[in-house]
Formats: structure tokens, C-alpha cells, sequence
């Protein structure tokens, strides 16, 4: 093997080990608990505001919906309720 081909492994070796160390200390610092928070969603009773609304059920937020219509909101309420976990006050 020369010298150059060493070189090369050990370079590549050390670049693949900072970017693993990088990617660790990123997601480390992206982690947020949303456990017992408030999260107002607008536009919570259907697409992505309810599938927003099942993901921080299930983090254990508790949640604030608002829609234009009464009736699309008991819906999503009644949907977050069975599938999501949420209760409801």
C-alpha cells in the first residue's frame, strides 16, 4: 500500500468520524420535549394541521385547536381522542 492510498483512508476514516460526531451533536441539541407544553394549532381540524395535532398528542402536548368550522373541530377532537391518545377538556 503507499504512502499516498494510507493518506487517503486516513483522511477519509477521520472525515466519516467528524461527520458521525456532528450528526450526534445535532440531534442531541434538536431534542425538545414537548411533554406538558401548550401548542396552538391553527387549522387543527383536518390535513396537516390534525396529523400535526396526532404527533404532539402522542409527545404528550397539550393542545390548542382553532378551525373555521365548528363541527370539522368536534371531528378532530373526537379523532385525537381515539387515535392519538389526547384527551379532551
Amino acid at each position: 500500500m503507499t504512502e499516498q492510498t494510507k493518506n487517503t483512508l486516513l483522511f477519509a476514516g477521520v472525515g466519516v468520524g467528524a461527520f458521525l460526531a456532528a450528526r450526534a451533536l445535532w440531534r442531541s441539541r434538536r431534542a425538545y420535549s414537548f411533554r406538558d407544553k401548550t401548542v396552538l394549532i391553527t387549522g387543527g381540524s383536518r390535513g396537516l394541521g390534525l396529523v400535526l395535532a396526532r404527533e404532539f398528542a402522542q409527545e404528550g402536548a397539550y393542545l390548542a385547536l382553532c378551525a373555521r368550522d365548528e363541527d370539522e373541530l368536534h371531528r378532530a377532537a373526537d379523532d385525537l381522542i381515539t387515535r392519538g391518545g389526547a384527551s379532551c377538556q
